[in-house]
């Protein structure tokens, strides 16, 4: 390869003599004179590839061998998933539980089909109901079916009043559910009050088991699993700290160590949601069950996980000693290989951007990918200045095109607009004028759009004040009013940038609510105001100031009324139909108030603006151009 010859701008041989008798220019000629296989930076950093992964390929071995030996689960996350899995099971069966009596209380039930519907109930729930019970307004009980006589009385006894204390039920208006203290385990009570129109007429009454009593499960049934796999047990802990099993029908739970007994108690005390820790070789998980009773699932450690934890100490231990000696190893082989090499020639392109000729000092111990990189930047940043005039200009052209798109848009979209209004001039049928010059009116609404949503400022986005000042200006105009007639408008917006993508929906739904508002709402020659308020709430340590809260209110006769003159005149609009559905395009909370007029309440998060091309290109030279400067400083501190 034939590089060009030295140029006037290229060190004199005295420059040359000088650098060559510094230290370390001489310590470097010598060493790579000497490893010439080291000449290049594909061969150095294969050289430091090879250092680094060997002995972690090593470790990596080792520690894929004894993990295929030492094949053991995580005792916490063994429990922890088991707790989990016992936690949905009993929140899905009380959900069960919960609608079922509901689907009773909303059917026909009476008391002469009561012991029959809840005989079927009992059956579909495997028998783990201690009564369902059908009572009077009153709370008095007509109907009771008992449990089975093949369960023990142990499970369904309770040392608190089971019918008693919920009579007389009284103005209980919806439904309860309470824990009582059951000898084998919490019990659930379950009331749900039977209405006849706004009236209560009587209550179903269940009390069942939270836990499962494991001889009325079905064969195949998943919660027979439960701890069969890891030898965990599964208790459940009443809010006073008491400790009951699972599956009531099983003996009750040896006494818990006394660590994990006070721990568990001191759980029960300040509520606790979940907690995780282990005592005496035994992990213990505590989760939500149900309402204010917790599950606790134990589970023992193994002697397997005990060395599979010490060795994993150990393997960390290992790996990390090792690391650091490699990492040193490789900082120190990059800095004298490839490091300083680079910053003289991050020198030599500093000292370009400030002016001075490109002088890259160029001697052996540089390697060879670095001196043909070096020659190339040369040519680069010949080019770099044009290809930054040329993405300038391209990118203006880009953002010319798109704006003209938006105009040519605007212009049909206001051609269509005078089209409709032309033909609604000549229909008769005044509902059918009507429905034309409301097509129009949304016409005139996009068309506004249009014209706002292409800015000077670098941004693709619509500034809401200023476009819902013109639109609401056209729409009383269309409407034949003005701003200050018998209706009155009063703006209070907010500059707030939002993307083309919620500028539509959002000049839609203005443009219904205003039309709304203009044609039902003031009748009769009525006066009154239409007020547009865009506010952007003041941010918070809860919640910042990301949504803002548009609201459109009139104080006309009100949305019930207006709907009523719409049907005597016999029009059925879509306004609302439409609103609600711009407002689901907006990702908007909607609420409509129908008091001294009608009040609609959207609040939804601007989508920022996106980024026209122009200001994307500039942006992208300005930074090139900041780093360059930062590194000239970079240079002169380090000078």
């Amino acid at each position: 390869m034939n590089f060009p010859g030295p140029g006037p701008s290229d060190p004199s041989p005295n420059q040359i003599y000088r650098r060559i008798r510094t230290p370390r220019a001489l310590y470097n000629r010598l060493i790579f004179r000497s490893l010439g296989v080291l000449d290049t930076v594909g061969s150095r950093v294969m050289a430091l590839i090879v250092a680094t992964t060997v002995p972690l390929a090593t470790i990596a071995g080792i520690l894929a061998w004894h993990s295929y030996e030492q094949n053991v689960g995580n005792g916490r996350l063994r429990t922890e998933g088991d707790a989990s899995l016992a936690a949905s099971e009993i929140s899905r069966d009380m959900d069960r539980t919960h609608t079922v009596l509901e689907m009773l209380a909303t059917g026909n039930l009476s008391s002469e089909n009561a012991f029959q519907e809840f005989g079927l109930v009992q059956s579909v729930s495997q028998n783990h109901f201690c009564a369902l019970i059908l009572a009077d307004a009153a709370g008095k009980p007509s109907v009771t079916l008992p449990p089975p006589s093949t369960q023990e009385r142990a499970i369904c006894t309770s040392n608190q009043p089971i019918i008693t204390a919920i009579s007389p039920l009284e103005a209980h208006a919806t439904s309860g559910i309470d824990i009582l203290r059951g000898e084998r385990g919490p019990l659930v009570r379950f009331v749900v009050p039977i209405f006849k129109g706004h009236t209560v007429t009587g209550y179903v009454i269940a009390i069942r088991t939270l836990g499962w009593q494991r001889t009325h499960l079905q064969g195949g049934d998943r919660r027979l699993l439960l701890g069969a796999s890891d030898n965990a047990r599964h208790m459940l802990m009443m809010s006073d700290g008491s400790i009951f099993s699972l599956f009531p029908d099983l003996v009750a739970p040896s006494p818990l160590p006394q660590e994990a007994a006070l721990r568990l108690q001191h759980d029960a005390t300040i509520g606790a949601l979940h907690d995780v820790f282990i005592s005496d070789n035994t992990t213990y998980a505590v989760q939500t069950a149900y309402s204010s009773v917790s599950l606790v699932v134990a589970t023992e450690r193994t002697a397997a996980e005990t060395y599979a934890l010490h060795l994993f100490i150990l393997r960390v231990a290992l790996i990390v000693g090792l690391l650091t000696l490699e990492l040193v190893g490789v900082a120190l082989g990059a800095r004298f290989f490839l490091v300083d090499p680079l910053e003289r020639l991050a020198s030599a392109v500093a000292d370009w951007r400030r002016g001075a000729p490109f002088d890259t000092r160029i001697n052996r111990a540089i390697p060879f990918e670095i001196r043909h990189l070096e020659r190339a930047f040369l040519r680069a940043t010949r080019r770099l200045t044009r290809h930054e005039r040329n993405l300038e200009r391209s990118a203006h052209n880009q953002d010319m095109l798109i704006r003209e798109i938006h105009h040519r848009v605007k212009n049909n979209l206001q051609v269509i607009a005078s089209l409709l209004n032309l033909q609604a001039s000549r229909i008769r049928s005044t509902e059918a004028r009507e429905e034309f010059r409301l097509v129009r009116d949304r016409v005139r609404a996009l068309a506004t759009l249009h014209r706002y949503l292409y800015s000077e400022n670098g941004f693709s986005a619509l500034d809401v004040k200023s476009f819902l000042e013109e639109l609401c200006s056209i729409l009383f105009s269309a409407n034949g009013m003005g701003a200050q007639t018998r209706v009155r408008l009063e703006l209070d917006i907010d500059h707030v940038m939002i993307s083309p993508d919620q500028a539509v929906p959002l000049a839609l739904v203005v443009t219904e609510a205003v039309s709304n508002a203009l044609r039902f709402a003031f009748p009769d020659e009525m006066s009154g105001t239409i007020s547009i308020t865009l506010k952007k709430p003041e941010s918070t340590e809860s919640e910042p100031a990301r949504r803002v809260v548009l609201q459109l209110r009139d104080d006309g006769i009100g949305m019930a009324a207006s709907r009523a003159r719409a049907e005597a005149g016999r029009r059925e609009g879509i306004g609302l139909q439409l609103i609600r559905g711009f407002a689901r395009q907006l990702d908007a909370s909607l609420d409509i108030e129908n008091n001294g007029g009608t009040l609609y309440t959207l609040k939804f998060v601007p989508a920022p603006p996106g980024r026209t091309a122009v200001s994307m290109a500039r942006e992208a030279i300005a930074s090139h151009q900041k780093q360059a400067t930062n590194s000239q400083i970079r240079d002169r501190e380090d000078t």
